[in-house]
């Protein structure tokens, strides 16, 4: 009985050390009792990422988290434009593309959406890919290439289209070979049936195409080219110059220029700036509930949280507690009046 008791209270003792305190944000009646993020499929590092934000969110706030994972940009979308859910983990590219109104959202029922970035989050690092002893350096090297041309992946389809404009080459400049999806394409460089695609560094497929005979290459775009950035960015506005210390294809200690975009928290601008406060607050102060879950979860740290952002405002919410921890600077104030404005103009754009 004696070591029962002792064993209660050693128990009791470690709960009361290592528990964690709710962090005091609005009042627990202001929030809601469970909130639903949207996220990519199972197994996805979207959906990890989610699962990680999801602990630090339920374990020091009042709220409870469930993750939704669909199939494409459109469906992860739905939920928050109905009301139905309230953020999604998204690209820099379908965020930019829902806020302009353009791709897969260009359609009457859509539009451009008030949707606002409440953490920027983790840098992916893309560009044109293709065989590592092809001879090809530069977007102007692929003129009487064979390139890929995926329905239904609009955001890609702009982007490829975006790099060739860096080079001025156009689709009458390249051979278009018909594939079924993203994966598919780089398969196709490494069974050769294309010459060039399009990847992020971190896609297993590039690994493969580095493990075989050829090896994987990279299209640079240098940064300091503004005027072929200029060309890529009026047809893919949501890349931007990235520099990239790690790849495959990439020799140990060097870099490459090429195309980044982040791998964004998003919400709705209606959603609730008291919850969208307390989620922000959550993820920060509980950097280290989530942080080892992945390799590429200490990406989502406070300080990336607001660095070279997609080119769409921030909400409210998440602006209040940058503003508390002074990670936001006068410079993203600027910058987030001229986002609003942009947004602003655009919807009229789109209403006449």
């Amino acid at each position: 009985m004696r070591k029962s008791f002792c064993a209660l209270l050693t128990i009791t003792f470690l709960l009361a050390i290592f528990s964690v305190p709710v962090i005091p944000t609005a009042s627990a009646g202001d929030l809601p009792k469970l909130i639903t993020f949207t996220s990519y499929k199972v197994g996805s590092l979207g959906y990890t990422a989610t699962s990680g934000f999801r602990e630090a969110i339920e374990r020091l706030t009042t709220m409870k988290v469930r993750v939704e994972p669909y199939d494409t940009d459109v469906a992860r979308l739905l939920p928050l434009k109905s009301g139905e859910s309230e953020l999604s983990i998204l690209t820099g590219a379908t965020g930019t593309c829902a806020s302009y109104g353009i791709a897969e959202f260009s359609s009457k029922d859509w539009g451009p959406q008030p949707i606002r970035q409440v953490w920027r989050g983790l840098t992916l690092y893309l560009s044109l890919l293709a065989r590592g002893d092809s001879g090809l350096k530069y977007p102007a090297d692929i003129k009487g290439k064979r390139l890929p041309k995926v329905p239904g992946w609009p955001a890609g389809m702009l982007t490829i289209e975006g790099i060739m404009a860096f080079g001025n080459v156009t689709w009458n400049d390249v051979t278009a070979v018909p594939m079924s999806g993203y994966v598919d394409q780089l398969k196709g460089i490494i069974q050769g049936q294309i010459d060039v695609g399009y990847a992020a560094t971190v896609t297993p497929t590039v690994q493969e195409l580095e493990a075989g005979p050829h090896k994987a290459g990279w299209i640079l775009l240098p940064k300091d080219d503004k005027e072929g950035w200029k060309r890529l960015q009026t047809i893919a506005p949501w890349l931007t110059p990235g520099v990239c210390k790690k790849a495959p294809g990439l020799p140990e200690g060097q870099t490459m220029d090429v195309g980044s975009y982040p791998y964004s928290i998003w919400a709705y601008e209606q959603v609730d700036p008291d919850l969208v406060y307390a989620v922000v607050k959550a993820m920060d102060k509980g950097f280290d509930i989530y942080k080892g879950m992945h390799k590429a979860m200490p990406a989502f740290n406070i300080k990336a949280a607001v660095k070279d952002p997609s080119p769409v405002p921030f909400h409210e919410g998440a602006i209040r507690y940058f503003k508390e921890v002074g990670v936001w600077t006068p410079e993203l104030d600027a910058w987030q009046k001229q986002q609003l404005k942009d947004f602003q103009e655009r919807l009229a754009k789109y209403k006449k």
